[in-house]
C-alpha cells in the first residue's frame, strides 16, 4: 500500500500588491487552490476604496511548454475580459504581454500581464476606473515580482 501525497499549497505564491506600492492598501480575499480545477492558486486583492482590483491566477503545469500552450488558451480568451485592446510586450518571465483596454461593458479601464515562468502561466488582470488605467511599469514591476516568486518555489 502506498502513502498518499499532499496536494501541493501554492497559497503563498501571488504576491501581495502591497509589497510593491508600499501602502496597506489593497485587501487580499483568501486564495482559491485550483481555480477551475486547474492545479494552482488563484487570489483576488481589491483597493480599500473599492476603486482597483489585481486577481493573480497561476497555473501549474507539468511542463515549461505545457505552460507556453495554456498561456496561448489565455490570449485567446482575452476578447471577453479585455476590449478595445492595445498590447505591448514587457520584459516579465517568458511571453510577457501586457494587453490594455476597458471591460466589455466599459464602465472599467482593464490591464491583463500574461507571462510563463518556467512551468507556470500566469494572468495578473488588474481592474480601474476608466480614466485611470495601472501604469505599464507598475505592472511590470508586479510581474517581474511575481515571476521571482514563482522562481524561488521549489519544483517550478
Amino acid at each position: 500500500m502506498g502513502t498518499a501525497v499532499a496536494a501541493p499549497d501554492y497559497t503563498a505564491l501571488p504576491v501581495n500588491p502591497n509589497a510593491i506600492t508600499d501602502s496597506s492598501a489593497y485587501v487580499p480575499m483568501a486564495p482559491v487552490l485550483n481555480p477551475d480545477g486547474q492545479q494552482g492558486v488563484e487570489q483576488e486583492f481589491t483597493h480599500r476604496d473599492g476603486s482597483r482590483g489585481i486577481t493573480t491566477t497561476i497555473l501549474v503545469l507539468p511542463t515549461p511548454q505545457a505552460a507556453a500552450g495554456s498561456m496561448d488558451a489565455l490570449r485567446g480568451g482575452l476578447a471577453s475580459i479585455v476590449a478595445e485592446q492595445g498590447s505591448q510586450p514587457v520584459p516579465v518571465g517568458a511571453g510577457g504581454t501586457l494587453v490594455t483596454g476597458m471591460s466589455p461593458d466599459g464602465t472599467q479601464s482593464v490591464s491583463v500581464l500574461l507571462f510563463t515562468e518556467g512551468n507556470s502561466a500566469v494572468e495578473v488582470q488588474f481592474d480601474g476606473p476608466t480614466n485611470d488605467p495601472v501604469p505599464a511599469d507598475l505592472a511590470t514591476q508586479y510581474g517581474q515580482d511575481q515571476a521571482t516568486a514563482i522562481h524561488r518555489q521549489p519544483g517550478m
